[in-house]
């Protein structure tokens, strides 16, 4: 396991690039600095030999790959979010427009005014996460957050009251 002065040395010398590769990478400096955070702490709990020939190459990796994953992830949740709702808001027949109906009340009764105009802009519009961020001023993560948790209390809302929602 690594030694403090030796890790704070590590940290003091390579965190700015590790932080600018994941920021380049995600675009959002608070995921940036996680993803980093996560490095050093995968590092600081592992028991790898650090040979400083290698150090850089295997921190900017480390970063790479987990930004690598974190999209990914985040690409695989956006798909199935996309797939809740359009599944929710597809009218085949009347018993669908009045499902649909209850959709847009429960919305605009029961969310809050963020909520309401992220999945508008999401969903009405088509606009990406980051397009949603610049038009409310708000970062990536604050849509992806609030975006997931409407989802969520759509599904669970719509499963109250007998509607098959996977």
């Amino acid at each position: 396991m690594i030694d403090k002065r030796e890790f704070e040395t590590v940290f003091r010398h390579h965190y700015d690039g590790m932080f600018r590769l994941a920021l380049r990478m995600l675009g959002d400096d608070a995921e940036s600095k996680d993803v980093v955070s996560d490095v050093f702490a995968h590092l600081l709990h592992s028991a790898n030999d650090l040979r400083s020939d290698t150090l850089h190459a295997f921190l900017l990796t480390s970063v790479r790959n987990r930004c690598i994953n974190l999209l990914v992830h985040r690409q695989k949740e956006q798909q199935m979010q996309k797939a809740v709702v359009v599944e929710m808001i597809t009218p085949e027949g009347t018993a669908e427009q009045e499902r649909l109906q209850m959709l847009h009340h429960y919305i605009n009764s029961q969310m809050p005014k963020l909520s309401q105009q992220i999945l508008r802009l999401r969903y009405q519009q088509g606009l990406k996460y980051r397009e949603i961020a610049k038009v409310l001023q708000v970062s990536e993560v604050t849509v992806h957050n609030h975006l997931s948790q409407s989802l969520k209390q759509l599904k669970d809302h719509f499963k109250s009251l007998g509607y098959g929602i996977k």
